[in-house]
């Protein structure tokens, strides 16, 4: 089924235009999970506040928002997770600018690697059962 992972920031909704398929929402759940810790740990990595504020919501194609993952619960325990959410941070816009450009950046660079991923992979099947028809061919015209 095809599924859609959004990412909200205090100031912007970042809608996935493409899309991906999903055997459920369960699998949907966890790569909006893996895009979301992608993204804090890119700004980790920088040196920069985790975005604890911002959510993933996963819709349908009808545009149906079917869940959210804050990013604070993906870190800490829902009673934590509500505590924080309540702590207004003062931020400037440039700060929420430069966070929703540094997102875009990350969901597109996880989304073109779990692309390149799964077409590795069907070209590995398809190299295998190659592999295997010479090998049945070979088996075949030494009886």
């Amino acid at each position: 089924m095809q599924y859609f992972i959004h990412i909200v920031t205090v100031e912007e909704r970042l809608v996935d235009p493409d899309g991906g398929k999903f055997a459920d929402l369960a699998s949907a759940r966890e790569e909006a999970s893996q895009s979301a810790r992608d993204l804090m740990a890119e700004e980790l990595r920088c040196g920069r506040p985790i975005p604890l504020n911002c959510r993933a919501p996963v819709a349908d194609g009808e545009g149906t928002i079917l869940l959210t993952l804050p990013f604070a619960r993906l870190v800490f325990s829902e009673v934590v997770a509500g505590q924080l959410a309540r702590i207004d941070r003062p931020t400037t816009p440039e700060v929420h600018l430069a966070l929703i450009e540094r997102a875009k950046a990350t969901f597109t660079r996880a989304r073109s690697t779990h692309a390149e991923i799964k077409d590795g992979l069907n070209e590995l099947r398809k190299q295998v059962r190659k592999l295997a028809e010479y090998s049945s061919a070979l088996g075949k015209g030494s009886a």
